[in-house]
């Protein structure tokens, strides 16, 4: 393995000048820095992280503990995180093994910080892992453990605002595909604000084998909805394949919302009326605490913050005809 040593050795200087010119350190000419860096990159010199962590206490790098369930959200989510580390020159570093196994891999390359995105009930193993960590911590979706950063997404405030969107362009009628959230409970309530007409029927669970059935039942009955809301991709999908199967339209039929805001839903034949966090914003915002750009309250040492989910009007919701 190539050493600062042999860069040294190659570019007729000392290593200490070729650790100032790769850490672009004070007290080595530009000229000399680029004709450093010209040299480990012809002799592909890798930095060992380990120990630039044991000499300058950081090794520029994140590590992302992410869902193994597929989904474009966390693609995207993932892919802007690490774009918005490099900006500010940040290696991210990605798992989908189990939360414990990946903390246990990331203090082992002593990564300067985590990120986790919450989607279960933390284990035990993994918040030992967690209080072994010697870096800061990230929790994403949801408010984390005392003593660390956390961003949660109101949802639930989403849904409200989703379900009033759709009762502005004079919907009463609207249905719900999806899980036991604050995603329903978001649901509920708007439908409850606004005085719409609920009915248990129309609240289908995105994992009921009988969804075909009960969608098309809905449908077909005397009072169809005029507006439907799913509360996830995999919902989405799952409606989508049916309204297909029954010859129902998007929005000619039936007025659509989606959660979770990804680029795929805006190219749809009929682009999709979507609510959910901004993945731009949640990715700079995370980066931005991470690397010490966004600055705790005074007093406090850790940044514990809340982001809204956003209403992105497009051409699958529309107001009912006269």
């Amino acid at each position: 393995m190539v050493t600062i040593k042999d860069i040294a050795k190659a570019a007729g200087v000392t290593y200490v000048t070729v650790s100032r010119a790769l850490n672009d350190n004070p007290g080595v000419s530009e000229k000399m820095k680029q004709r450093i860096r010209t040299i480990a990159e012809q002799m592909n010199y890798s930095p060992n992280m380990a120990a630039k962590r044991l000499v300058q206490r950081k090794t520029k790098c994140i590590g992302l503990i992410w869902p193994s369930t597929q989904g474009l959200f966390f693609y995207h989510l993932g892919v802007q995180i690490q774009q918005e580390g490099a900006k500010r020159g940040y290696r991210v570093i990605l798992s989908t093994a189990s939360p414990a196994e990946s903390m246990y891999t990331f203090s082992q390359l002593l990564v300067d910080s985590v990120v986790v995105w919450i989607h279960t009930q933390p284990s035990i193993e993994f918040l030992k892992a967690v209080e072994q960590f010697q870096g800061e911590i990230l929790w994403l979706g949801e408010e984390g453990p005392t003593k660390s950063h956390s961003i949660a997404i109101d949802r639930r405030r989403g849904l409200f605002e989703g379900v009033r969107h759709l009762a502005e362009l004079g919907h009463s009628r609207i249905a719900f595909v999806g899980g036991v959230t604050d995603k329903l409970h978001g649901y509920t309530e708007g439908m409850a604000a606004f005085k719409l007409d609920y009915d248990p029927q129309r609240v289908i669970h995105v994992h009921d084998t009988g969804l075909p059935h009960k969608l098309a039942a809905i449908m077909n009955g005397a009072e169809p909805p005029t507006a439907m809301v799913a509360d996830s991709q995999g919902a989405l999908f799952r409606v989508i394949k049916t309204f297909r199967q029954l010859g129902v339209r998007v929005p000619d039929d039936i007025s659509l919302l989606v959660y979770d805001d990804v680029p795929e839903l805006e190219i749809f034949e009929v682009s999709l009326t979507t609510v959910g966090p901004s993945i731009s914003k949640l990715a700079a915002k995370a980066v931005d605490i991470l690397t010490g750009a966004a600055k705790p309250e005074e007093g406090q040492q850790w940044i514990n913050e809340v982001m809204e989910a956003e209403l992105t009007v497009r051409q699958s919701t529309r107001a009912i005809r006269p």
